[in-house]
């Protein structure tokens, strides 16, 4: 199944507690998060299901043996937060965490690259990681859309695609932007089809994820407590209702 149709099959008429969870990534990837944060992380994911729990590099053998067993991947960044670092540096922390048997994987595109007109170099960079990758995990594209105009957006989705990486992701959750759903419309205008959307950074409501489940977008990064509290929301829908609301 490829990375546009998992957008595109969800059925977003009702969102029932287990469909929720096994949408939303889960993280423990601020500078502070100890041992004890990446613990609690792996509980929080077990006990409700989450599809996936992201913890900066350093945790990934951790991460892998607290879920082992589990339903849940173990997820890790490259390149994080800023996605400034040289892509010779990226390339290696994707066969890093590669051989530490990460599931997923994030990378941050050059921000300041694609900010700068530089698209052949962003192209490049994200190129070289996702050909190291080589289709043994999926990868997913921070491109920090609120610090993008139009123009930067577009080039910034173009070359996720061209790069041949499984997923969009609108952002790190640490612009202090939230991700909109006109967000969503206007990658969606640049992408159409081509790639799959996670929507990551001040989502909150169950209502503003039923939208975006119906444009398209088929996961979610969402901080563990505000994910727990929306599952108990879609626990509170009642089952003879047609739509979450």
């Amino acid at each position: 199944m490829t990375a546009t149709t998992r957008a595109r099959s969800s059925e977003p008429g009702r969102l029932s507690p287990a469909v929720l969870a096994r949408l939303i990534d889960i993280s423990a990837v601020q500078t502070f998060h100890s041992e004890s944060d990446i613990r609690r992380l792996a509980e929080i994911a077990r006990k409700y299901g989450f599809i996936n729990a992201h913890v900066l590099p350093n945790w990934v053998p951790l991460m892998r043996e607290l879920l082992a067993g589990s339903t849940t991947l173990v997820g890790s960044p490259v390149g994080f937060p800023s996605g400034g670092a040289m892509t010779r540096i990226k390339s290696k922390e994707a066969e890093a965490l590669l051989d530490d048997g990460v599931e997923e994987m994030d990378v941050v595109a050059n921000i300041g690259r694609l900010r700068s007109g530089q698209f052949a170099y962003v192209l490049k960079d994200l190129k070289t990681v996702v050909d190291v990758v080589s289709k043994r995990v999926p990868v997913k594209v921070i491109l920090e859309v609120s610090y993008l105009d139009d123009d930067e957006l577009h080039a910034g989705c173009d070359a996720v695609v061209e790069s041949g990486a499984d997923y969009i992701k609108t952002g790190t959750g640490w612009s202090g932007t939230p991700t909109t759903v006109e967000t969503i419309r206007r990658i969606l205008s640049f992408v159409g089809d081509a790639v799959a959307i996670k929507a990551s950074g001040g989502i909150r409501t169950l209502g503003t994820v039923t939208e975006m489940v119906e444009l398209g977008v088929s996961r979610f990064g969402i901080n563990s407590d505000a994910a727990v509290r929306l599952i108990a929301a879609a626990s509170d829908v009642p089952t003879n209702k047609g739509r979450v609301s």
